[in-house]
């Protein structure tokens, strides 16, 4: 017995205690060890309903998901997303509540019922000797019983998001990159290769008219590869992408300025 106890404490010190559902369903991104943490309360900014143009949006201005909490829930609140938003010590936080159903039953209530029925009356008696009497008289009779009434309920049920945003450092290109699509892979025919999802405002990339949609290939004059390009962009010297944009190749030269070169502890 002692061995179960033990056991179930052991356990209870061990399962996480959450604040919230926003919290318990929270899932980190990898840009979460490579963040500014902001001080203070994050700001709520309204999303457009489209996840990808509200991600570049946030890019562009130097914002990258730190991470995200996603569940159903039976109300529409969100203010314990930005007091999580807070502890994650993110900048901003993209609140969105949608109705996924709505069910509407009866719920019985019964009540007692008492129904009382009053009787009156009158009565007359004639005597043999002519004589005469008359009295009135009421009486109560009381029944017991119930009656049930059906009431409407209505539960709704809400798809919940928040997506926590937080400050990129500046530094390499400033590009946010995306996975190569079977199509990607059928035009430039390799899988050595890099897509452009978004590019961010006044960085090296946005400098040098790196494009979103572009597919780098090579890295001066090399087969592109992770190591190829983190070594042109630690050289802090002009480098050479060549990319596939709309169905043709060209060159593009890059230079790292100081402010965005990187060091090679970096992640």
């Amino acid at each position: 017995m002692k061995r179960i106890i033990a056991a179930i404490f052991m356990v209870a010190i061990a399962a996480p205690s959450y604040a919230n559902d926003w919290e318990k369903f929270y899932k980190p991104l990898p840009f979460a060890a490579q963040r500014i943490p902001a001080q203070g309360e994050p700001e709520q900014v309204p999303s457009t309903g489209d996840a990808d143009r509200d991600l570049e949006s946030m890019w562009r201005n130097g914002f990258a998901p730190i991470g995200f909490s996603s569940f159903n829930s039976p109300n529409s609140k969100t203010a314990d997303a930005v007091r999580l938003g807070k502890k994650l010590k993110a900048n901003y936080v993209m609140i969105g509540t949608n109705l996924a159903s709505s069910t509407t039953s009866s719920v019985p209530m019964t009540l007692p019922k008492t129904t009382t029925s009053v009787s009156n009356g009158n009565a007359s008696v004639y005597g043999s000797n002519g004589g005469y009497a008359s009295g009135t008289y009421s009486g109560t009779t009381t029944t017991y019983g119930s009656q049930t009434t059906y009431i409407p309920v209505t539960i709704n049920r809400f798809d919940k998001l928040a997506v926590y945003f937080g400050e990129v450092p500046k530094m390499g290109l400033g590009i946010m990159s995306r996975d190569l699509t079977a199509q990607d892979v059928a035009a430039i025919e390799t899988r050595r290769a890099l897509p452009v999802r978004f590019v961010r405002d006044a960085s090296p990339a946005y400098v040098s008219d790196l494009l979103p949609g572009d597919i780098i290939t090579q890295v001066n004059g090399q087969p592109f590869s992770d190591s190829t390009l983190r070594a042109a962009v630690l050289a802090a010297t002009p480098f050479t992408v060549h990319v596939y944009r709309n169905g043709q190749y060209r060159d593009i030269r890059i230079t790292i300025p100081e402010g965005w070169q990187v060091t090679a502890s970096a992640p």
